[in-house]
């Protein structure tokens, strides 16, 4: 019971839409009419800046770190933490406090995952991410090759084979999230990093 407690709750938390409400708190834009439409960092940054994109990225980052900690407090197992960051991660993704499940990609809430199971695999991810936004200045490249690369890192370094399949199950769900950006990468009308979205100043009620 009190597996399946810790498991809700960190759900619940990953679900918590941090680029939603940071946009339309604080800057009475609704993210989702605008850019992509999704909710994540890299929308916002589009659409309303890098000061908040930042925020909303520490939040969401924030959402897979502490469920995973707390899954170390409770339930005292590296695997079932991990196993709470990836709920916290499906909640991210199909967060049921959007209409339609629509949330984030998980990036920054699998990061804050990863980082804290399996550290060194997680900075290699980093590594990866930033070599390939560095080189193609494609954000959902990067996140989607930082994700392929946390799996094969743990395996690479020999990890408990139930934390290598824990890291292509987070991996796979990022990939998932990003399969629009997939087809837009594959049409080349994917857009860079830096590329803004025009907002005209309105009020949203």
């Amino acid at each position: 019971m009190k597996i399946a407690i810790i498991f809700i709750i960190a759900y619940l938390i990953g679900a918590i839409p941090n680029g939603y409400i940071i946009s339309k708190k604080f800057y009475n834009i609704d993210i989702r009419k605008y850019g992509s439409g999704n909710i994540g960092m890299t929308n916002v940054q589009r659409v309303i800046g890098t000061k908040p994109a930042v925020f909303v990225f520490m939040l969401d980052f924030l959402e897979g770190a502490v469920t995973v900690l707390l899954g170390r407090i409770f339930l005292h197992s590296v695997l079932l933490s991990g196993v709470a960051g990836l709920f916290a991660t499906l909640g991210h993704i199909y967060s049921i406090f959007m209409p339609h499940l629509r949330g984030g990609k998980g990036v920054a809430t699998s990061l804050g995952t990863a980082i804290f199971i399996a550290p060194i695999p997680a900075l290699l991810s980093i590594v990866t991410f930033s070599i390939v936004l560095f080189l193609f200045k494609y954000m959902s490249l990067g996140s989607i090759l930082g994700a392929i690369s946390f799996p094969l890192s743990l395996f690479a370094f020999g990890s408990d084979y139930r934390i290598v399949i824990l890291g292509f199950i987070l991996a796979s769900l990022v990939i998932i999230s990003h399969r629009d950006n997939i087809k837009r990468l594959i049409e080349g009308s994917e857009r860079k990093i830096g590329e803004k979205v025009k907002v005209d100043k309105i009020s949203e009620e």
